[in-house]
């Protein structure tokens, strides 16, 4: 859907250009280009680290791909949370020991696809369970788990924030394209009439591109990638909840209902519907 708005609003833009008179041909300029995408990998090799950089072109390259948080990656974690404090009432604290040990055996972790396929979300759970195993005070895990989730937080936001500084900084390579287009543009100022044209249209296009790459191209990676590192802390932190809520003891139907409330409702399963899947699969 990302990838369709960005398409519609560059086709509108088009659309409008042509319907205006004008000739798509004149926007490719091949030495604009160069100065706007060279000088935007430019700034990002200048302004970053390895680490970062390599992050920053996955939200590029990502921004074409689904938000991965859906209805049921949260039904999954509810059923998760629910089975696991079950598995607790029925075989105690120590029996998660297993899980730690060895997670991809692990029936319940099996069941949560989502989980046991993202490394970051899975380490810390594994975590967060070998804490209640070694029987952790309740207060301290919840401590940890918070730091834990702060420093995701962080983390995966220096990757968006630099991709929205080179959105930022495409009006002003845009403006550099322009002024190189008027230096060659009064270079040629005694030469033919179409050698002039040729070079302000050159000139503009520089403006023209920034601006689009800004606003229409480079800002929306930055946005979507904001977005989808919401819906991940969020995860977290609904995960954090039902944690939580089996190092005290609570009930797996209580533990289940304390996460479903912690989800957004755009993916908030109705209790009823969990309840019933919960018990169908025990």
């Amino acid at each position: 859907m990302n990838v369709i708005g960005v398409v519609l609003t560059i086709a509108a833009i088009l659309t409008g250009f042509v319907l205006g008179g004008g000739k798509p041909l004149v926007l490719i300029q091949v030495s604009e280009y160069i100065v706007l995408f060279g000088g935007a990998a430019g700034i990002l090799v200048a302004s970053t680290t390895p680490s970062i950089m390599k992050d920053a072109i996955k939200v590029i390259v990502g921004f074409a791909k689904p938000n991965p948080f859906n209805k049921k990656v949260y039904l999954e974690l509810l059923l998760f949370i629910y089975n696991l404090s079950v598995k607790v009432r029925k075989d105690g604290i120590l029996s998660l020991e297993a899980i730690v040990d060895k997670p991809e055996e692990s029936p319940i972790m099996q069941s949560n696809t989502f989980l046991l396929k993202n490394k970051e979300i899975r380490e810390f759970v594994i975590d967060a369970i070998r804490n209640i195993v070694t029987g952790i005070e309740i207060e301290k895990l919840d401590e940890m788990l918070d730091s834990n989730i702060e420093v995701v937080e962080k983390e995966i936001s220096v990757a968006p924030k630099m991709v929205a500084k080179i959105a930022e900084s495409m009006p002003g390579m845009g403006i550099v394209a322009a002024v190189m287009g008027v230096i060659l543009t009064m270079g040629a100022l005694g030469g033919s009439i179409l050698e002039v044209g040729h070079h302000v249209a050159g000139a503009l296009t520089g403006t023209f591109l920034g601006l689009l790459l800004c606003y229409v191209v480079i800002g929306p990676m930055a946005t979507v990638q904001e977005l989808k590192n919401e819906d991940f802390v969020g995860y977290l932190k609904s995960l954090k909840v039902g944690i939580i809520s089996i190092a005290k003891g609570d009930a797996p139907i209580i533990a289940m209902e304390s996460v479903r409330q912690t989800v957004p409702p755009v993916y908030r399963t109705e209790f009823d519907e969990v309840e019933k899947l919960a018990k169908e699969r025990r």
